[in-house]
């Protein structure tokens, strides 16, 4: 259950992509979804401080960066 003053989970790892068009997923009701795939290059990038950005739907930006410790 999330109360409204736990922080929202925005991040899981999944099995494998879910069909995310207009139903219920783990983070609620979504209306699209996108699959990207990291290369060798793309980790290489994330293990060396770099931040990958990723185009999504021709509308939104994501940024992915490794957390501390990895």
């Amino acid at each position: 259950m999330n109360h409204s003053h736990e922080k929202p989970i925005n991040v899981l790892i999944v099995d494998q992509p879910f069909d995310a068009d207009g139903n219920e997923t783990p983070f609620g009701r979504r209306w699209g979804g996108e699959r990207f795939t990291l290369t060798p290059e793309h980790l290489a990038a994330l293990q060396a401080g770099k931040t990958i950005a990723v185009d999504v739907m021709s509308e939104y930006a994501v940024f992915l960066k490794l957390g501390e410790g990895v």
